[in-house]
């Protein structure tokens, strides 16, 4: 007998160009058999007939420092309902006290790993008051016994360039990170919401893997130049740098999100930037509902599904293992309602955009267990 088996779903995974019909059977964590009419006595059987059952999604870009940070959101409650099962905490806490969000990280049932923020402090009331985060002030040997401690569990370091983070530093916080993430081997993420120069000039220091989060923010130097994506940044794209949606309450312009993606300007990962002032709200909400309002905005089913689970699990750094249906991977699996329903989006503007179709969570799975249902699942069709 198996743990669970999953019926007549429609599997959709972009990274493989699957889109079909099937079942798929889950025993001891792990995808054991994908396929049409499986015939597996099972503990569990899900009837997934009229949904989409796709690998489970990840959020790059969350707050999830419940227990230390001001703006900091229950994980698995700001997950897991949401068909979530993996997230990133970007930057919520830095080399003074990551140890407390690490012990919390380690009570979750969603996957998790986190950015060290470059502030000792890392974000603790970021509106209330900006961190601190002159370079001069950095201890190296303390970032280095971070990074040796939390390895696997860290993907980088976090930096806002905001002006009224800066200040009068300018980009020189910006240029000593990507020195420290040199020697540390590692990426940076930048917050670039009201930068002190454009994002072109901003995009010419990132590496390879270094993401620009935030990449539709409305606040002065925007990603459009007289209405247009520049030359630059599409350079940098090409180079392997990251455009992240990290969408928020306030760092994100539905107008121009409109226009870079009618550009052409796609986001490589998709995240929310969820903490506890924006779960829930109408701005925000969830995962899902983000990716719902992208698709309102032009881009495809397929195009977030990927984003959300491929590339995600790029950064993650579980290429191969997460994001992916697939025999033998970790049985992560979201399952997904892709209702035909009108919806107004709006942004902190008051623009809007009207949707027609909004993404809605049914299950979500991690490591083979049923961690949400929605009664939905029980109903006859």
């Amino acid at each position: 007998m198996i743990d669970m088996l999953i019926k007549n779903g429609r599997i959709f995974d972009p990274g493989q160009k699957i889109d079909k019909i099937g079942d798929i059977a889950l025993h001891r964590g792990y995808i054991i058999s994908i396929g049409q009419n499986l015939e597996y006595e099972a503990e569990k059987t899900l009837n997934a007939k009229g949904f989409l059952v796709v690998p489970g999604l990840i959020d790059v870009h969350t707050h999830i420092n419940w227990k230390g940070n001001y703006i900091g959101m229950p994980a698995d409650l700001g997950c897991i309902p949401n068909g979530v099962t993996a997230t990133i905490d970007a930057g919520s806490t830095g080399v003074s006290n990551y140890r407390g969000l690490l012990q919390y990280m380690n009570t979750c049932e969603v996957k998790t790993k986190m950015m060290l923020h470059a502030s000792a402090s890392g974000q603790i009331m970021s509106k209330q008051f900006a961190e601190n985060i002159d370079p001069n002030v950095w201890n190296l040997d303390l970032f280095e016994r971070a990074f040796a401690e939390l390895k696997g569990r860290v993907i980088g370091l976090k930096l806002r360039v905001s002006k009224n983070v800066v200040k009068e530093m300018g980009l020189y916080p910006l240029k000593k990170a990507l020195e420290l993430a040199e020697h540390l081997e590692t990426r940076v993420l930048i917050h670039p919401t009201d930068p002190p120069v454009s994002m072109s000039e901003l995009s010419q220091y990132l590496r390879k893997d270094d993401v620009m989060c935030h990449m539709y923010h409305g606040e002065g130097n925007t990603i459009l130049s007289d209405g247009k994506i520049p030359e630059e940044l599409w350079k940098s794209r090409e180079r392997g740098v990251i455009y992240d949606v990290s969408q928020g309450k306030g760092n994100f312009s539905i107008t121009l999100a409109k226009e870079a993606i009618n550009q052409g300007f796609l986001p490589d990962t998709i995240s929310t930037d969820l903490n506890i002032e924006n779960w829930n709200d109408p701005w925000d909400f969830s995962l899902l509902m983000t990716m719902s309002k992208l698709m309102a905005l032009g881009m495809s089913l397929e195009q977030v599904i990927f984003r959300t689970t491929v590339t995600a699990a790029q950064m993650f750094g579980e290429t191969g293992k997460l994001g992916v249906l697939k025999e033998g991977t970790p049985a992560d699996i979201s399952i997904l309602d892709l209702a035909n329903q009108k919806i107004i989006f709006r942004d902190k503007y008051n623009d809007s955009v009207e949707g027609k179709q909004i993404l809605k969570p049914m299950a979500t799975i991690i490591d083979g267990q049923l961690r949400y249902c929605s009664s939905d699942m029980l109903t006859e069709r």
